[in-house]
């Protein structure tokens, strides 16, 4: 039984092969201009996941105004209503924070891998790369709002970084502003492949 055991495991070991072909998965390199241009679209991923279709971006962005009243009080009531005790670990302040990170890291890899696309129209390009210029803007402009002087990072994620330098809000604020007027020189007023739920140039 023992000399079957390791016959058997020479066997599986040796038929291992993850030299494989996957045609579900398709081209996975940012050098192709489709697996490039779904990455924009993950972009936008917390505008209809959690942003706006859930209560923890209401909790940070409204509670503590004189907006809401409340007739029982608990912990989430004293740290979103009060700031007593309010932190990023509280649920709503730490998913914002993390969902605007995430999306800020995949804008920044639309941006910067454009250039090294080996396909696509050039003038889809431009409006794509404006669309993640303008995201960025809007997921910067909501932590800067909410969080003061983070950290702005316009590089693709290489390395983690456990000792993150805070920029000024000045600095925040500028790059917002270079992002939007780079944006609004390639951005159509009709959305890219007539999908309404992308980012367009404001009508005259």
């Amino acid at each position: 039984y023992k000399a079957a055991l390791v016959l058997s495991s020479v066997i599986i070991f040796n038929s291992c092969d993850l030299d494989e072909y996957n045609p579900a998965a398709g081209d996975t390199s940012l050098t192709s201009f489709s697996a490039w241009s779904g990455l924009v679209i993950n972009c936008y991923s917390p505008l209809y996941e959690q942003l706006f279709s859930a209560s923890d971006y209401l909790s940070v962005a409204e509670t503590g105004t004189d907006m809401w009243l409340i007739k029982a009080n608990g912990v989430s009531t004293e740290q979103l209503f009060y700031y007593q005790g309010l932190s990023t670990g509280v649920t709503g302040t730490r998913k914002l924070f993390r969902q605007c990170y995430t999306m800020i890291t995949s804008c920044n890899s639309v941006i910067n891998e454009a250039p090294n696309l080996e396909d696509g129209d050039e003038a889809a390009i431009k409006v794509l790369v404006a669309e993640a210029k303008c995201l960025r803007a809007f997921y910067y402009s909501i932590l800067v709002t909410h969080y003061g002087p983070v950290t702005l990072n316009l590089e693709n994620v290489v390395d983690r970084t456990d000792t993150p330098v805070r920029s000024t809000e000045a600095e925040i604020y500028a790059q917002i502003i270079r992002d939007l007027t780079d944006a609004l020189e390639d951005l159509g007023i009709q959305p890219y492949g007539g999908n309404y739920g992308r980012v367009t140039k404001k009508r005259p």
